[in-house]
């Protein structure tokens, strides 16, 4: 064993002669050595404890390693030279590798903008510290490098783990809105097909209704009172059929105008017709629960689409409805309340309900979020009003305290375009002036009978049941003051018949009135768009089919 080693390796103090001759072995073995070397010595105080270290070694690799940040070491006192807490806390290790003998490594962080790392091995040397210093630093950095792009990857895990949880929240929402807008397409199918089937008998019932009035109140008057007494009964009970009817025919207006939610387009609507269809529709979830009142003010038409704003405010009265309890309607009440307010409308529905808690009242516009229970509902019909609202650039809001209601308030931009649709004033039998021809074109026998029955007793009635018999017709014989065209027929649809008419009998074309049960398709409605022709909805009042015959152009040549 060389003296050196047995220097390092021996428990206790040598004494001062041999301790300079290992001290000059050692640095005769570590001056070149490519590692830092440095021998400190233990200062002790009077008592004999160890008070601080003082440099009496370190080869060229350690001055090189420290230079940094230190001048030269040689002479100079660790805590004179050092006086962070850091250096307290390494001055505490060396004292017990002194004290006990036992080695110890270290990894050290030198204070240089290198950031330089050094692996400090400590063993006793004499009375005092022999430190071997290696420069760790490009592994360290490497190993701070890959920690940072483990935190890196960890972290783009995790955020692309939300993202995709995100993502897959708002792809189940989509698809949820398009189950639920599927459903409103074909409920809005079903409804704008069936609304089809019912116009037309309706239109009959109640023109045979309007006919049979009007013939049975004129035999009343010209037989005198004791036949219009056993008549009364008899008149009373269609009359009540014909408000029945009137009813119906009500009804399936609403439910064409809510059909047409698969058009977008926006123009002016009247809020408060919107309000009542709505109300309409709404009101056998109401009529057992609530009164429904109105405080309607003086407002313009707004920028809207007609069909979806309905949808809206029936979702909002029905809603209203569902948070009052069944079995007090007169206590309870619906208020409908609107007003203008500079630029925009402000329609209020408001209910005496349970109201709702600050913490649902937060959630209420959320997909998915409801507190109906399973089944009754998928949380998606605020969710779809909001974004129907915003579509029309307005807003969707709601207040609510447990216990006192809640008020959901719709505010729309004031429509630009303010133009009243016109309206064919009613006419009597007085007003016609003169015998006319009238065709009528329809594949429903019912609709013929009727028309022959409204006009026949004072104009010459011509009833064709398809749009072939009435282009035979009209090519022989287009003499005819008014034509009453239904637009949907099987074989030859009242288009097919316009636009066959436009290159040989055009002349006749300005005699045209289209009548529709609300079967549209979009070829029907954009016909409809490009011509001028007038058009009367199924099922129609006698005075408008008298009124549009008075009002008939001139033949050429009358």
């Amino acid at each position: 064993m060389s003296v050196v080693n047995q220097a390092l390796a021996s428990p206790n103090p040598q004494p001062e002669g041999d301790g300079d001759a290992l001290l000059s072995a050692l640095a005769e073995v570590e001056r070149a050595s490519p590692d830092g070397c440095v021998v400190l010595r233990a200062m002790r105080g009077e008592d004999g404890n160890l008070v601080d270290f003082e440099w009496v070694f370190a080869n060229a690799s350690a001055e090189r390693m420290v230079s940094a940040f230190s001048a030269p070491l040689l002479g100079r006192r660790l805590l004179e030279l050092y006086t962070s807490p850091r250096a307290r806390a390494y001055f505490t290790v060396f004292r017990q590798v002194v004290e006990s003998g036992q080695p110890c490594v270290l990894e050290v962080l030198l204070p240089d903008e290198r950031e330089t790392w050094l692996r400090t091995s400590l063993a006793r040397f004499q009375d005092g510290l022999v430190v071997r210093l290696q420069d760790i630093s490009p592994s360290k950095h490497s190993e701070r490098e890959r920690d940072s792009l483990l935190v890196q990857e960890h972290t783009g895990r995790l955020e692309a783990e939300a993202l995709a949880r995100q993502r897959a929240g708002e792809l189940s929402a989509a698809r949820e809105k398009l189950v639920q807008t599927e459903r409103l397409s074909v409920a809005g199918q079903l409804a704008a097909g069936v609304g089809h089937e019912i116009n037309n008998p309706l239109a009959f019932v109640t023109g045979n209704l309007h006919v049979a009035l009007e013939q049975l109140s004129g035999v009343a008057r010209e037989l005198g009172a004791p036949v219009a007494e056993r008549l009364r009964e008899t008149v009373q009970a269609l009359e009540d059929a014909r408000r029945g009817a009137e009813r119906i025919r009500t009804i399936v207006k609403d439910l064409r105008t809510l059909a047409r939610t698969d058009d977008t387009r926006l123009g002016p609507v009247d809020v408060h017709a919107a309000l009542e269809f709505s109300v309409s529709l709404a009101m056998p979830h109401l009529r057992h629960r609530t009164r429904v009142e109105r405080h309607y003010g003086a407002v313009p038409k707004v920028r809207a689409n007609e069909a979806r704003l309905g949808q809206v405010f029936l979702n909002l009265l029905v809603n209203a409805a569902q948070a009052i309890p069944e079995g007090n309607a007169a206590g309870h009440s619906v208020m409908l309340v609107t007003r203008r307010e500079g630029a925009r409308v402000v329609v209020e529905v408001r209910d005496t309900g349970v109201g709702m808690s600050p913490e649902v009242l937060a959630r209420i516009f959320e997909p998915f979020f409801t507190t109906k229970s399973q089944g009754d509902g998928m949380g998606l019909g605020l969710s779809i009003c909001l974004g129907i609202i915003h579509s029309m650039e307005g807003e969707l809001k709601a207040e609510s305290e447990p216990g006192r209601g809640s008020t959901f308030r719709v505010s729309l931009p004031v429509s630009e375009d303010q133009g009243t649709a016109s309206s064919t004033p009613a006419r009597t039998v007085a007003d016609v002036q003169a015998r006319k021809r009238v065709l009528v074109i329809d594949d429903e026998p019912g609709i013929g009978s009727v028309m022959k029955r409204i006009l026949g007793r004072v104009h010459e009635v011509v009833v064709v049941q398809s749009g072939r018999e009435a282009l035979a017709v009209l090519e022989k014989d287009d003499g005819f003051d008014r034509v009453f065209c239904d637009l949907m027929m099987a074989d030859l649809t009242g288009m097919d018949l316009y636009e066959r008419l436009a290159e040989k009998r055009s002349e006749c074309l300005s005699r045209f009135v289209f009548m529709t049960g609300g079967g549209f398709t979009p070829r029907a409605r954009e016909f409809l768009k490009a011509v001028s022709t007038p058009r009367i909805d199924k099922p129609f009042e006698a005075e408008v089919i008298r009124a549009l015959v008075a009002q008939a152009p001139p033949r050429r040549g009358t």
